[in-house]
């Protein structure tokens, strides 16, 4: 019952101020007649004439203010009056003026027409100009202390309370104007001076009712998935920026602030349930060890770095040969280091190195001198049209590149290998993904015969990564389109960043040597459908305002990918989002004859003997070379 009283509130006070309106109408409307007469009597109202007048008043009054009730005039409130809602009220007054004449004249009541044009007059400007001298007002008043910009908090609990804090300590101009928020026992209480309107069902509204939002903030980090999901698209479909704050995993050591909002993103809309991970075996495997990742400055791998940092490492090395990206992934977890790390009494030296992994000697002079412990391999050529023009640079940096790594492993003594694959390697039909299936075999043989725990990790695509559709959508966007799809019904599977990395380090915990991990990737995502979203994020409409360009399929791409050859080969583990292949062994010395022939191939001068030799290790890679090669269309 309690409940109930409360969750009226906000209604209750909206009602109040429309009341207070109404009256401030009504004696707005008593004057411009009482001026009327005033001026047509010459400034002397007769005596015997004032009873008349009062009743025609009375009548004239109510008409009127029915007719602004039922034009909507009282759904825009005094302080968020506007040039656009002056049109409103002056449709609203003449149509009033319009229906009392022609009342009064149904009624018999005569009316002196000065007082009716004297009235019409006086209606326009006290109606109006009470409403635009009050948005003056507040302008000026606002201009005397930096213009508000108001915000909406979706989430009154903890983070919102921190945003809010932040937003009134900054000088970004911002006014938290209200909170929106699910739990029935903060409906309608008064948090830091700003009160809870009630929960999301209360978001249209309150957008609506305030015509001035200029941000609306989503401060749930802890909430479930499905929640922010939901919540997102009701603020979305609002018009309104929205802007969110990362779940508690992706706010490093739970520093909430202005800082670390974003804008919403497609990733927020990806409907995924939320990873459970062991953070305890994470952190045996990775706490206090010297861990490496290659290809660290790149999507997948810079994430890495950013998730294992967290586990406390001795030291982490960070191989790349993109010397820009990973200079300022240096900067940044230097920062988190010098900031977060080391007032808590945690000291991770952090190292950087810019090489390539074609390079054998480098490898094992690096491995040598750092003496790593953990290798996480993310370094590899991706874009699948450019290797299949390419492909003797594929099988050199994917195939021998892992191989020179996997050497280096073994040189060091490296405790355990991680390769980041990927879905294209089963049953592949281009050059990228048969290169990583050969990877995988690698990995295998490897760990056959060496002491190295070498395994892999096999996903499908993640969403935001170098070169993925994501940002290839957003450039198209923005360019006004059209956004193009290879095939209408073409599917792939997604995940974000941060849980693909997440996912990795979990696995790895768990490796013992030789297994195929493969990350639950949930169910396919159409990507015209996710172009569709993407549109719409951007404020446009899909077909109509930003077209959707079928342009067929490019050379080597699938219309689905697979996740495994034999989903009977699967074995469950102790964690949902995690699958693990059954080890093969294979016919080394077979292995290593086709690898060598391989290898002369991608050191000659012709691409033909490549895919001969690709074909050789990856009997099941199927694919029309010739056509793939001259697809330069296909970029």
């Amino acid at each position: 019952m309690e409940n109930e009283k409360i969750s009226t509130i906000y209604d209750n006070q909206k009602g109040l101020r429309i009341g207070l309106l109404i009256i401030a109408d009504a004696i707005v409307l008593f004057l411009s007649y009482f001026f009327a007469y005033y001026l047509v009597y010459s400034f002397h109202i007769p005596f015997n004439e004032i009873r008349g007048i009062i009743g025609i008043l009375i009548g004239a009054i109510g008409i009127k203010l029915l007719v602004f009730w039922f034009t909507q005039m009282y759904q825009t409130l005094w302080r968020y009056a506007s040039i656009e809602e002056l049109w409103q009220i002056i449709g609203s007054v003449v149509s009033a003026n319009f229906i009392t004449i022609v009342f009064f004249y149904i009624v018999s009541m005569r009316i002196p027409t000065t007082v009716l044009v004297l009235t019409f007059i006086f209606d326009l400007i006290l109606i109006g100009g009470i409403r635009i001298l009050y948005r003056s007002l507040r302008q000026m008043k606002s201009g005397s202390r930096g213009e508000k910009h108001l915000v909406l908090i979706v989430g009154a609990g903890e983070a919102g309370i921190k945003m809010l804090r932040e937003i009134n300590n900054s000088k970004k101009g911002l006014s938290v104007a209200a909170f929106i928020d699910d739990d029935p026992n903060k409906k309608g209480r008064m948090l830091n001076g700003v009160r809870v309107l009630g929960g999301r069902d209360k978001i249209k509204e309150a957008v609506e009712s305030n015509g001035e939002f200029e941000e609306i903030i989503i401060a749930m980090p802890t909430a479930p998935k499905r929640d922010r999901i939901a919540i997102a698209e009701i603020c979305h479909a609002t018009g309104v920026p929205v802007k969110v704050l990362p779940t508690i995993e992706e706010i490093l050591e739970f520093d909430i602030s202005e800082q670390k909002l974003r804008d919403l993103q497609i990733e927020d809309l990806l409907d995924r349930d939320e990873v459970t991970l062991d953070k305890q075996a994470i952190g045996e495997t990775l706490n206090n060890k010297t861990v490496l990742v290659t290809g660290g400055a790149g999507s997948i791998g810079s994430e890495l770095c950013r998730q294992i940092i967290r586990f406390h490492p001795k030291e982490l090395i960070i191989l790349d040969i993109n010397e820009n990206a990973l200079y300022y992934l240096e900067l940044e977890l230097g920062r988190y280091i010098k900031e977060i790390l080391n007032p808590m009494g945690i000291h991770v030296t952090l190292t950087v190195r810019i090489a390539s992994i074609r390079e054998a000697d480098i490898m094992k002079e690096i491995f040598l001198d750092l003496k790593p412990q953990i290798v996480f391999h993310a370094a590899a050529h991706k874009h699948v049209p450019l290797m299949e023009r390419t492909p003797r640079e594929a099988v050199k940096n994917n195939v021998f590149g892992t191989i020179n790594v996997l050497n280096a492993c073994l040189t060091a003594g490296v405790d355990r290998f991680v390769q980041i694959s990927t879905d294209k390697a089963v049953n592949p039909t281009n050059v990228m993904g048969a290169t990583k299936r050969i990877c995988e075999k690698m990995v295998q043989v490897y760990n056959q015969e060496n002491p190295t725990e070498c395994v892999a990790v096999r996903f499908g695509n993640v969403l935001g990564s170098n070169g993925s559709v994501i940002p290839i959508f957003k450039d198209q966007i923005a360019r006004g389109g059209p956004v193009t799809v290879t095939h209408q019904d073409i599917t792939r599977f997604f995940m974000t960043i941060p849980e693909a990395t997440q996912l990795v380090l979990q696995a790895a915990s768990m490796a013992k040597g030789g297994e195929i991990f493969v990350l639950d990737m949930g169910e396919p995502e159409k990507i015209t459908d996710l172009a569709e979203k993407m549109i719409r994020l951007s404020g446009y409409e899909p077909y109509t305002e930003i077209p959707i360009q079928f342009v067929g399929l490019r050379p080597g791409e699938k219309l689905y990918e697979e996740l495994s050859y034999n989903l009977e080969a699967f074995d469950r583990t102790t964690f949902d989002s995690i699958f693990v292949e059954k080890p093969v062994c294979y016919d080394v010395g077979q292995i290593r004859e086709a690898g060598t022939a391989l290898w002369q191939a991608a050191n000659g001068d012709a691409d033909g003997p490549v895919i001969e030799g690709v074909r050789r290790m990856v009997p099941e890679f199927v694919t029309d070379f010739n056509q793939n090669k001259n697809g330069r269309k296909s970029i």
